[in-house]
């Protein structure tokens, strides 16, 4: 039954009916040669599907008799729909010819809605293919993130998103997709100046949304409605939590969309106090608050002014409240949680004092390990920004401003983007530094990007213990599974292959230096965002490759993997033992 679900027929519906919708948008909504030469292309290669499809019906077929007598309608629909394109193509051609900007419409509409008519016949076939991915938690989170930078791209192509009114091309478009929804903060033009009020707000969507997850915010809406939630949607939404416990997932869902709106408000009103001034309207100071609370609670990193946010270099209303955003989102939605009962824990606690042993909850070890870790990083990290640039960006600024901005600077290497000092004027060795506090990342389940400290945690867990010859793998007295340590490494392995070999296309394709190309992919992987300018000017092969890497730097590499396998039936098998000389 999996076999037929997958079937090469049914990928050819699908891609259709992507490239259906995406060629009536491209045909009534924007305009210009590319765009006509992008929609012709795009018929080219839905008849092309078309045309695969009935050849691997007629290859399944017994014989090529019975394949007609079972798909007289088919053949016929692709027959109408032959002439319909071929009508268009030779039509668009004579008018072309003759300089005549206006294109019979009508047979466009027709011939899409055809296109559109073949897809919905085989909703079924479709729906069995969605099925099929919910059952497994890694695909269901990969299509879902593929479909929200899809929408998006879409949506930044359409004229009234940019201040030029034309849209932006397709590889720009899907990159500053990519950027916002892997919550990443690269770009390729300038955020500030490029796009509209509209498009500004897409991007704030798309930065809400893939910090929190499209799932997370559908699961909430249906707890909020109180409409039931199926055992196969409760068993993907404990993967995603990492929550054992299905009874709890309801609340556990509920508390990191209010916890996540209540930090985004109340550094909203910060900003707002920081930004206001005078000069400026609140319309702009409430877009300009709104905006950059998400953003750096989502650890995006994208900013309404062209500088980043080296202008408020000397505000430290600003600086601290956006690094206490950043730090807050880097933490993890977990941690957050287990505040959150530790808090209620200590509080019943304090009304039944006869009871406190049984009331109390302690802190789990996976809290533990960030409460520790980030403020280690956070600490190193300044203290070395600060030691190599005092006497270079920092020069000009005051004693307490230059620990200020290399204690920010620290922060937004977890992961978030923001900069109060040009990048690009920083020192080589400065770069190179950077690169393993930018590679690290932030906490696991937070919206931060990176290989996470909780990996790192694991992996320092495994080395303590080999050397101290322990034949378990401790932690602060708690026994850590292989499975976790092997995963561990994975991803590890993952990130510096990744990053090795972007680094070399990136290399081959790109004219920068190679240490601006590294910190380019390190910062991609990392969903950093942090640039020494050279994110404008990539080719397109460049971009493709950085657009790889906040893809899978976002996601995750187990969840890549998890997503990309396919499930065995397992099965006991003894081999006999190698020995490699080491």
């Amino acid at each position: 039954m999996k076999k037929e679900i997958f079937n090469a027929n049914t990928l050819y519906v699908l891609a259709a009916l992507l490239l259906s919708i995406g060629s009536l948008i491209i045909e009534f909504a924007l305009a210009g040669t590319v765009y006509a030469q992008i929609a012709w292309y795009i018929d080219f290669l839905i008849m092309a599907l078309l045309l695969a499809e009935i050849i691997s019906d007629a290859r399944r077929a017994s014989s090529l008799q019975e394949y007609l007598r079972l798909n007289i309608p088919a053949l016929l629909f692709f027959a109408g729909f032959l002439l319909l394109f071929l009508y268009s193509k030779i039509t668009y051609v004579l008018i072309e010819q003759k300089q005549v900007e206006d294109i019979s419409r009508g047979i466009i509409i027709v011939r899409n809605t055809f296109i559109l008519l073949k897809v919905f016949s085989r909703l079924r076939r479709l729906s069995s293919f969605f099925e099929s991915i919910a059952t497994q938690p890694a695909q269901t989170i990969l299509f879902s993130f593929q479909m929200v930078i899809l929408g998006g791209t879409l949506l930044l192509m359409l004229p009234f998103t940019t201040t030029g009114g034309n849209g932006l091309p397709f590889i720009d478009a899907l990159f500053t997709s990519t950027s916002a929804v892997c919550v990443t903060g690269l770009i390729v033009v300038d955020t500030a100046t490029a796009f509209t009020l509209w498009g500004q707000l897409v991007i704030l969507v798309l930065i809400q949304v893939g910090g929190l997850g499209i799932m997370i915010i559908s699961y909430f809406t249906l707890f909020s409605i109180r409409q039931k939630v199926s055992v196969q949607d409760k068993l993907l939404l404990s993967y995603m939590l990492s929550e054992q416990n299905m009874s709890a997932l309801s609340k556990r869902v509920k508390i990191i969309i209010y916890s996540t709106f209540a930090i985004e408000a109340i550094g909203a009103l910060l900003l707002a106090a920081g930004f206001h001034t005078p000069a400026t309207d609140w319309h702009t100071t409430l877009l300009h608050s709104v905006f950059h609370a998400v953003s750096a609670f989502c650890n995006a990193g994208f900013a309404l002014f062209s500088d980043s946010l080296e202008g408020f270099a000397d505000q430290p209303l600003i600086t601290l409240t956006v690094a206490g955003l950043i730090m807050l989102g880097g933490i993890s939605f977990a941690v957050l949680t287990d505040f959150y009962s530790i808090l209620g824990s200590r509080l019943k606690a304090s009304f039944n004092p006869t009871n406190k042993i049984k009331v109390k909850r302690q802190v789990s070890l996976n809290t533990y390990v960030v409460v520790v870790a980030t403020p280690v990083l956070l600490v190193s990290g300044m203290l070395l920004f600060y030691g190599l640039e005092h006497s270079n960006t920092l020069a000009e600024l005051p004693l307490g401003r230059q620990y200020l901005a290399a204690f920010f600077q620290s922060v937004t290497l977890r992961t978030a983007g923001f900069n109060t000092i040009p990048i690009g004027a920083l020192h080589r060795v400065t770069l190179l530094s950077l690169i393993p506090f930018m590679f690290i990342g932030a906490a696991t389940m937070s919206t931060a990007g990176g290989i996470k400290i909780n990996n790192v945690a694991v992996m320092y867990a495994y080395l303590k213990s080999l050397v101290r010859g322990h034949d378990s793998v401790l932690l602060r007295g708690y026994s850590l599974s292989r499975s976790q340590v092997n995963k561990a490494f994975l991803v590890l392995f993952f990130g510096i292959l990744g990053i090795a070999l972007s680094t070399i296309v990136l290399s081959a394709s790109e004219t920068a230096p190679l240490e601006n190309l590294l910190f380019e992919a390190v910062s991609a992987f990392g969903t950093v965002g942090l640039s020494t300018g050279i994110t404008g000017t990539l080719s397109f092969t460049g971009k493709v490759v950085i657009i790889f890497l906040m893809f899978i730097g976002r996601l995750g590499p187990l969840t890549i993997l998890a997503a990309a396998s396919q499930p065995e039936k397992s099965v006991q098998v003894a081999y006999p033992r190698g020995n490699i000389l080491l």
